[in-house]
């Protein structure tokens, strides 16, 4: 099989999981409405407060920076070293990307095989595994504090959701700890709280959330509503997190006994401030990128040269 063969059938492939990615978030969108009408979309774009966009872009920069940190400390011990800028800057980016294309994985993907000057990569020829591994075992630890979380939440509402969180939760850390064994007791506790604070970031902007939309709601249950409601957008079935976490959110406020419209109300206004709380990673997206594709271009241009003077016949000399 040619390597141009296996290429589009890769291609193919990951086209396949994105449109199936697109189709179940329309799906799950399509059966939301039709149980509760579009009054609940219409309220989450209707009712966000102009101050919970800048709330937005603080607690999404918390979260993206002790993210950066987190990377940072694992990447370290796999033989490389990204200076505290551009890991922000990675990671920024990366969560821009996550938001808008499908999966919630792209962006780490392009954060993990970035080939800029701005680390220092000292694993020779296993380079790309060994930052692949760095950025796999920082998700995987994401996502364990993320299904703790919910666990606990659902632990006297819902025991069996709540063991099966804590089971996901495991499940990330076993695959994790290859790549994480590397790393002193220190680091491990670094990687913990770094993710810990992550977490509680985005879970105060739900929090938020739900004090702005949907009022009604006590204070006191909104960490454990939006506990349930991240988790689901960590499940990589929707597009950018949509979906999932808009059906987590319906099924948990129905748990503490409110009506499941009012979780995909907050849900839905969640993810309209979660992505503007990644636009700098737009910003930063395009300061990194655009000279890149220039100079692609310019080599392009160059190559398309060369050709075309080899190409050209040279007349005979007499």
């Amino acid at each position: 099989m040619s390597e141009q063969t296996e290429t589009r059938r890769s291609s193919g492939k990951v086209l396949f999981f994105a449109a199936l990615q697109i189709a179940v978030t329309v799906g799950i969108f399509v059966i939301l409405a039709n149980a509760w009408g579009l009054s609940p979309f219409i309220d989450a774009f209707m009712m966000l407060p102009w101050w919970s966009f800048p709330a937005a872009v603080i607690l999404g920069g918390i979260g993206v920076l002790t993210q950066a940190l987190r990377w940072r400390v694992i990447a370290e011990h796999h033989s490389i070293a990204v200076p505290f800028g551009p890991a922000v800057a990675r990671c920024w980016q990366s969560s821009f990307l996550n938001g808008v294309l499908p999966g919630g994985l792209a962006g780490d993907a392009l954060r993990a095989a970035d080939d800029s000057s701005d680390a220092d990569v000292s694993a020779g020829r296993s380079a790309l595994g060994q930052a692949f591994a760095a950025m796999a075992a920082e998700r995987l630890m994401g996502t364990a504090v993320v299904f703790i979380a919910a666990g606990l939440s659902l632990l006297t509402l819902a025991p069996v959701f709540s063991l099966a969180s804590f089971g996901v939760a495991a499940v990330a850390i076993a695959v994790s700890w290859r790549w994480l064994r590397p790393l002193s007791l220190r680091d491990i506790t670094r990687v913990v709280v770094f993710s810990a604070v992550g977490w509680a970031a985005f879970s105060t902007l739900f929090t938020l959330t739900i004090s702005a939309v949907t009022p009604d709601i006590p204070l006191a249950l909104a960490p454990a509503l939006a506990a349930v409601s991240i988790a689901g957008m960590s499940i990589p079935l929707g597009f950018g997190g949509w979906g999932p976490r808009e059906a987590a959110a319906a099924w948990a406020f129905s748990l503490a006994g409110f009506a499941p419209h009012l979780g995909v109300t907050a849900s839905v206004s969640y993810g309209l401030l979660a992505l503007a709380s990644t636009l700098p990673g737009a910003l930063i997206l395009a300061v990194r990128v655009l000279p890149r594709l220039d100079q692609a271009k310019r080599a392009q241009s160059q190559r398309r040269a060369r050709r075309a003077d080899q190409r050209e016949p040279i007349e005979p000399s007499f």
